[in-house]
């Protein structure tokens, strides 16, 4: 079986769903056995009987080096032994390693140096894979276990050392009776117990890591279903000590049967991934936490404090950030004393060093608002440099080759506090190759994906149960950044619309700058500790987007923590900047609210000029809707990817006009001669995708409740829910009619179809694909399907039920009675002009594809009138009475003089035959 990238198996669903920036990967919480390789035979290293891997301890129980000759031993030679062994033996032929800990190394063991003072001591644990296989999640550069970083501690017991990895989630005051009560309530997890080898002359303990490191620890083999860790097949790829911290990198080598065929891999009976480990001391600083507020977007350091009163919430919530400090406390503008560093990876092609230096450099001017010079320093990394990006003491910009099209800013954080110790940005060059294989055909799955997930709850939660367990609950599961892969889309529709326009090399190569730009804003953002921003897009008008008088101060946007489409206009229009080029209003705010100096900086001392900072909220630009805002069921239409604009009704209206442009000349203009027309059939689909796109992000108006998280008193504020106007609910429900809900949706020349041919290759990193031919009628039903779906869908129902208790009664109200009338007239429209006349099979007199539309509709309408869902009761009984009324109308035709085709007069026929059924089956139903 293929893993390819692009199908949808076990690891792309991770990365669909998460999509990411990292997750939390947690240790087994109990002793953790080694579990053999499936081709253990294989490696020839385990001669051990059945009976005797019987009595074998677990891997985090190992035992004394000599405690088989101890046994064996008489009572009087066991009483002249010395304790330990001679360290000389121990460590014979082993290299010195001096940094934090004094490593040694021979062969297949690392031991450790302990010293007493090392004991019961935080350090944190850094886990990024140096080298992976090409296939999400395990990719080069990643950050495991972002958004929960280890805090280890050895502590001594009797003759053994334990690896202990603290509880950090639940504190109290020291000294109180609640932190005592703390104690007894949550416990640490002691990962591993290692017997002491020996102990040197100054008094430190020497214990063997390869029980810790030679071995799943990171617990990889959970994204590898079907492989396992193989120890005599790993190896110690490097051990480097530093002052401050020792870098310990092992190629780890995961086993399976084979029976899996994975195209990055060689053999997949035997997976090595390099796994880089950074260790230090938890740093004791002078950083100061400063609590978090809901209305501006930051990560989280989260705690539950015990000392508080039960009246109180006892969550206290931090902001991640990097402890800047003024070099000039006085000063109002200063340098920092030790600014943020990112160093640019030697692997960044020269042509693109530019754009992302100036990138990851436009977040200074926001700092210097916050009163820093200089905050953020950009540094090359040189070719001859020898040190690892996963070592804590180097911030990069990685650029790497993993056919994944993904970027993505983890930062890890201190967690007692919230100070970011480390940020590695991960940048895959393939972002401009993706979506040449992603549109050449669609899936319900796949448009469900472009449209913002599931649109009801059932069907999320049902997504969240199939997570990996370890997934599941993990905060960045639900709060990945997929931003690449969508700027892949945008981009790939810039391509096709530039190519029939014949726009200039230089004009691509300014609009690909300014992707690269904002996409490198974007991941700094997130290391500064930004979250996402979905609700920035709704700072313009279209006409304000490319005024770039305006937009070369502000950007395109209000945030570049947005996902933003690119600004592409049609022919004769003015077109401005593609991308923001740089950062918004909201960035300055969010950075003010994190870096402004405060006080002495006492984290409840501050807050009364916290608070004022917040209370902004309510300016214009400053709103903030995060991914738990953004889901698909969510209310809020301007919380969304990649829309664009005050109002989605000229936003999709533009879209729709660019569409309708580019479509006639598509497949002369993108296929030269002498070439196949798989470029064709990819446009095509990008096209195809940006209107159905623009259209479902439109349609949203439609049961659409406006979100706030303004606090009172918040000066312009709007209240936390406000009813989209039922105007605007109209506007958008004609849109769908003339845009989607339609029998000719786009402009496409008829010829056009016979030439969506797809790639005709066939091998490893290439895609099959089902229908060769283009199935036009399935992928046109799929995007009037989904739109109809999320019209349809219970909640939509219910917030437009809901609208008529929480409006007053002289105000204006879009019904649900409204809703599902001129839903009913528009996809059955025309119904009035077949009550005569003479109609055949190619002149039909509804058309194959409005035929498709119908039947999509009786079935949702007949589901809700079923009450199969969740809808209101009311709603139901509405779905009820409008079948009822359009049986009446069809058998009105079926009765009429006019001579229908056979297939018309079939669906209809049908059609009445079904709504009869459903009335039958809900009048059984009811008592």
């Amino acid at each position: 079986m293929r893993l390819s990238l692009l199908r949808l198996s076990y690891l792309s669903l991770v990365v669909t769903v998460l999509g990411f920036t990292g997750w939390a990967v947690s240790p087994l919480l109990a002793d953790e056995p080694t579990t053999p390789p499936a081709d253990a035979a294989a490696d020839k290293s385990d001669d051990k009987k059945p009976d005797d891997k019987k009595n074998e301890a677990a891997a985090g129980d190992v035992p004394p080096p000599a405690a088989a000759a101890a046994q064996a031993a008489t009572p009087a030679a066991a009483a002249e032994k010395p304790k330990y062994r001679p360290i000389a033996e121990v460590l014979k032929d082993a290299q010195k390693i001096d940094g934090l800990l004094t490593l040694h190394r021979k062969d297949e063991e690392l031991f450790v140096e302990l010293k007493p003072t090392d004991f019961d001591r935080d350090f944190i644990v850094l886990i990024t894979i140096a080298k992976g296989i090409g296939q999400t999640p395990i990719l080069g550069g990643y950050s495991w276990g972002f958004g929960d970083d280890w805090v280890w501690q050895f502590r001594k017991s009797g003759e053994r050392i334990h690896v202990v990895r603290r509880n950090v989630r639940f504190t109290a005051d020291a000294g109180s009776p609640s932190a005592e009560a703390v104690k007894l309530a949550y416990t640490d997890s002691v990962l591993f117990s290692l017997p002491i080898a020996t102990k040197s002359p100054s008094g430190s303990y020497i214990v063997s890591l390869a029980p810790v490191f030679m071995g799943d620890l990171p617990q990889i083999s959970l994204a590898l279903p079907g492989f396992s860790f193989s120890a005599p097949r790993s190896t110690w790829a490097d051990v480097k000590g530093h002052p401050k911290n020792v870098e310990i990198q092992v190629a780890a080598t995961y086993s399976s049967s084979g029976y899996q065929e994975i195209d990055s891999v060689a053999d997949s009976r035997g997976v090595t991934i390099n796994v880089h480990y950074s260790i230090s001391h938890l740093p004791k600083t002078s950083y100061k936490p400063r609590l978090a507020d809901d209305r501006v977007g930051y990560f989280l350091t989260v705690a539950k404090d015990f000392s508080k009163s039960e009246e109180e919430d006892r969550f206290v919530r931090y902001i991640n950030r990097w402890n800047l400090e003024k070099a000039d406390a006085k000063a109002a503008m200063s340098p920092p004393k030790e600014p943020i560093v990112f160093w640019l990876e030697k692997t960044i092609p020269f042509k693109y060093r530019k754009p992302i230096r100036d990138g990851i450099a436009e977040w200074n001017k926001a700092f210097e608002k916050a009163g820093y010079f200089d905050a953020i320093d950009v540094r090359q990394q040189p070719d001859d440099a020898t040190w690892e990006p996963g070592d804590i003491n180097y911030n990069t910009f990685r650029w790497i080759t993993a056919g994944a099209g993904f970027a993505m800013g983890p930062s890890r954080v201190n967690p007692l506090t919230g100070e970011i110790l480390d940020a590695d940005i991960i940048f895959d060059s393939d972002f401009l190759q993706v979506w040449k294989q992603s549109y050449e055909t669609f899936t319900p799955k796949g448009i469900e994906a472009l449209t913002g997930g599931p649109i009801d709850l059932e069907s999320y939660h049902a997504e969240q149960r199939r997570l990996p367990p370890y997934l599941r609950n993990s905060h960045s599961a639900h709060c990945a950044c997929n931003l690449l892969s969508g700027v892949s889309h945008q981009l790939a529709l810039a391509a096709s619309v530039s190519a029939i326009r014949k726009r200039s090399p230089e004009e691509m190569d300014k609009l690909i700058m300014q992707a690269l730009k904002e996409v490198t804003m974007h991941e700094v953002g997130h290391t500064l500790g930004l979250r996402h921003n979905f609700k920035a897009s709704a700072f313009y008008d279209m006409s304000e987007v490319n005024d770039v008088a305006k937009t070369s101060l502000t950007g395109t946007t209000a945030s570049v923590m947005d996902y933003n489409p690119i600004n592409i206009r049609a022919k004769e229009e003015t077109q401005g900047d593609f991308y923001s080029t740089t950062i918004g209003p909201y960035d300055y705010w969010a950075i003010e609210y994190g870096y402004k100096p405060i006080g002495g900086g006492n984290a409840e001392a501050e807050l009364p000029e916290l608070k004022k900072i917040a209370a902004r909220s309510g300016e214009p630009g400053l709103a903030f809707a995060t991914d738990e805002d953004t889901r698909g069921f969510d209310p809020d239409p301007h919380s969304f990817r990649f829309d664009m604009g005050k109002d989605l009704l000229e936003f999709a209206t533009l879209r729709a006009k660019l569409v309708a442009e580019a479509m006639p000349g598509l497949v002369n203009e993108m296929t030269a001669e002498g070439d196949g027309y798989e470029k064709a059939r990819r446009a095509f689909g990008v096209l195809l995708s940006s209107h159905g796109q623009a259209m479902y992000m439109m349609s949203r108006y439609i049961g659409g409740v406006e979100v706030s998280r303004s606090h009172k008193g918040d000066a312009n504020a709007q209240p936390p829910f406000r009813i989209v106007d039922a105007d605007k609910q109209r506007a958008a429900l004609k849109m769908l009619g003339e845009h989607v809900f339609t029998d000719q949706p786009f402009n496409i020349p008829t010829e056009m179809y016979n030439q969506l041919a797809p790639s005709r290759w066939s091998h490893w990193g290439s895609e099959e694909v089902d229908r060769p031919d283009y199935p036009v009628h399935e992928v046109i039903l799929m995007w009037q399907d989904r739109i109809l779906a999320r019209t349809l869908s219970p909640l939509t129902l219910s917030r437009i039920y809901d609208a008529e208790v929480k409006l007053p009664g002289d105000k204006d109200v879009f019904t649900t009675s409204e809703l599902l009338r001129e839903l009913t007239g528009t996809v059955f429209a025309n119904f009035d002009k077949l009550a005569e006349g003479e109609f055949t099979d190619r002149k039909p007199a509804i058309t194959s594809m409005r035929r498709n539309l119908q039947r999509s509709y009786l079935r949702q309408m007949s589901r809700l009138a079923l009450n199969n869902g969740a809808a209101p009761e009311d709603c139901q009984s509405l779905a009820f009475l409008e079948l009822t009324r359009l049986k009446s109308r069809i058998d009105g035709v079926l009765g009429g003089s006019a001579k229908l085709d056979d297939y018309t007069r079939a669906h209809l026929t049908e059609s009445s035959a079904r709504i009869a059924k459903v009335v039958d089956a809900r009048m059984s139903a009811t008592p």
